[in-house]
């Protein structure tokens, strides 16, 4: 843990002209952590009635465990725990009794952050993030050019070149796609499953950016309606609309 300070020191040392004599090979290497016979040491002045070492992979615990047996502390006063294990002490016994969640979470400024969460960050941290915005009609057209922004990343290809790129991957998808989120139904005002087409729209530009970036963004699709569905006109409201009004 104190290798970079060490490294550090001896470093700005020898910058002031120092000689520096360190390293293993010249017998003064002092361990930051005591040997088993510090351990005995420290177990024979406090006299412990109950035992239960605390520090290091298991297998230390368990050495240390049998070192302390070997200086007669009862193998009955002893406990070797697992991370979230409960210990339940008394006067005459110490023992586990339980478990309770236990592990490493991260905790931001509002609570913790989730597995997902710090996978965005990640991914965010190492090749960016690629907004893209586009407004689609109710009978499945782009209404104007999608609006891109790169935040992050580095790109091989113009931002026009892009721009040509996302436009013909969301054309294709409506046109492949559109039947699968059209919901309405003959006669009946137009329904469109727009969350599901939002997630597709915004897989496959996912899938685009990997292959022409050659990076792992992290991809946002803004999918942008029009407030009310086209009224449809049927042939009576046609006439309707075309007749000539009486003077």
């Amino acid at each position: 843990g104190n290798t970079i300070a060490v490294v550090n020191t001896i470093d700005r040392l020898m910058k002031l002209g120092a000689n520096v004599v360190y390293g293993r090979k010249h017998g003064i290497h002092v361990s930051g952590h005591g040997a088993q016979e510090d351990h005995k040491l420290m177990l024979a002045l406090t006299r412990p009635k109950f035992f239960m070492p605390v520090h290091g992979e298991h297998r230390m615990l368990v050495k240390h465990a049998l070192m302390a047996h070997s200086i007669g502390i009862p193998v009955e006063n002893t406990v070797i725990t697992d991370n979230g294990d409960v210990v339940e002490l008394s006067e005459d016994s110490i023992s586990i009794t339980g478990n309770v969640p236990s592990g490493i979470e991260l905790v931001d400024r509002t609570g913790i952050v989730h597995d997902n969460v710090m996978k965005e960050r990640q991914q965010l941290a190492g090749d960016g993030v690629v907004t893209v915005a586009a407004a689609i009609s109710w009978d499945g057209k782009l209404l104007a050019k999608p609006e891109i922004h790169l935040r992050g990343v580095v790109s091989p290809l113009e931002t026009s070149l892009l721009q040509q790129l996302v436009i013909k991957r969301i054309e294709r998808t409506l046109s492949d796609r559109w039947s699968d989120f059209d919901k309405s139904l003959t006669g009946k005002p137009t329904e469109i499953d727009w969350e599901g087409l939002q997630k597709q729209i915004q897989a496959d530009l996912q899938r685009l950016a990997r292959r022409e970036l050659r990076s792992r963004p992290l991809l946002v699709f803004l999918l942008q309606t029009p407030e009310e569905p086209p009224v449809k006109v049927t042939g009576t409201r046609r006439r309707r609309s075309t007749a000539k009004v009486a003077s």
